[in-house]
Order: structure tokens, then C-alpha cells, then sequence
């Protein structure tokens, strides 16, 4: 097993447990149900912000898989860092992924806000 499957293999788990996590959030926002859930299925979202943001919006995995392969910052060949999305998916999913994780998330935290405000 070489580094880099080994990468594709945690990229994908990472990717199914973030794609999972809207399912609460969501479930949450629009019925108030499963706060408790929610809040755990906040962190692996939070998680891939922090590394977007520390790695200049780029994914911390691709760059190690660039890295791993030979493949320079500036070279706009994709390497395979997740194993069952084509190239054309996977090079879209941070420009897709992020704004539905804001609605979502942004709807959770809504329906907290309003929960709260109507126990005080």
C-alpha cells in the first residue's frame, strides 16, 4: 500500500464523513430536531474550513498528493487525491461544496439563535 492511496483512502472517508454531516445539520434546521447532533456534526465541517483557509483555500490533501507525485504548486494538473470521483467532480467540490455547507450551516445556526432566544 503506497502513501498515496493510503491519502486517497483517508481523502475519501474525510469526504463521506463532511457529505454526512449535512444530513443532521439540515435535519436541524428545518425541524429543530437532533441539536445535540448537529452541534457534534458541525467540528469535521469547522475542520475543513481552518485547513482551506490555513492552505490558501486550496484542499491540505491535494496538496500533499501534488507533492507526493512530483507535481508543482503551479502546475494545473490534478492528481487523483480521492478515490471515486472523476476530475471534473472533484475539482468542483470546495467551489460547491462550500456555499452549501453556508446555507446549511447558516440555517442551523438560525434555528439555534431562534430557540434560544425563545427559552430566555
Amino acid at each position: 500500500m503506497t502513501p498515496l492511496f493510503l491519502l486517497q483512502l483517508v481523502h475519501t472517508l474525510v469526504f463521506a464523513v463532511c457529505i454526512a454531516t449535512l444530513g443532521p445539520l439540515g435535519w436541524y434546521a428545518l425541524s429543530g430536531q437532533g441539536q445535540t447532533l448537529a452541534l457534534w456534526a458541525l467540528l469535521p465541517p469547522i475542520g475543513i474550513f481552518v485547513g482551506l483557509q490555513l492552505n490558501g483555500g486550496r484542499c491540505i490533501l491535494q496538496t500533499l498528493a501534488r507533492r507526493w507525485s512530483g507535481i508543482a504548486e503551479d502546475d494545473p494538473r490534478w492528481v487523483r487525491d480521492i478515490l471515486f470521483l472523476p476530475e471534473s467532480w472533484a475539482v468542483r467540490v470546495v467551489k460547491i461544496m462550500v456555499p452549501v455547507f453556508v446555507v446549511t450551516v447558516s440555517g442551523a445556526a438560525i434555528r439555534f439563535g431562534a430557540q434560544n432566544l425563545v427559552q430566555v
